[in-house]
């Protein structure tokens, strides 16, 4: 298995697998984030291949507050995903150092994520590689009206 970082050519094998991740999200919004986010060099993307791709994770610094870090810019965790056939082979977890380690070289020194609240699966990865809880939060939203 080869785990790389994702150029601009990898965009279509990207938004398959993010479609996986995320079905709600349009196609067509995908393929625009993933080459805006790599032209622009805000958003990384790591791609884990054999014969086909069979897993990606995706990397942002982020500036603003990122709940439990000391330092700016944190490097964030925005997304991984492995196909059904290719789990429990440590896939997601050489994502993750490979996103790691681009992140060290960049400077940053932790490494955040999130996940739901309801998504137990995720939340034991994140604890077996390392990660610590930090928060729990649930998010309301209110219509306003002009009356």
């Amino acid at each position: 298995m080869n785990i790389r970082e994702a150029n601009e050519r990898d965009c279509t094998k990207l938004v398959r697998l993010m479609r996986q991740l995320w079905p709600d999200a349009p196609g067509d919004e995908l393929t625009m984030e993933v080459r805006l986010g790599i032209r622009s060099d805000k958003m990384h993307y790591f791609i884990a291949e054999t014969d086909e791709p069979v897993g990606f994770c995706q990397l942002s610094f982020r500036h603003d507050y990122v709940p439990g870090t000391t330092a700016s810019p944190t490097a964030f965790l925005e997304g991984i995903y492995v196909v059904e056939a290719a789990r429990q082979q440590d896939v997601a977890t050489r994502l993750v150092e490979a996103a790691s380690a681009f992140a060290w070289s960049k400077g940053c020194d932790e490494l955040a994520s999130d996940t739901e609240i309801e998504n137990d699966g995720s939340q034991r990865f994140h604890e077996c590689i390392g990660f610590r809880e930090v928060e729990r939060t649930v998010h309301y939203i209110k219509k306003l009206s002009r009356e």
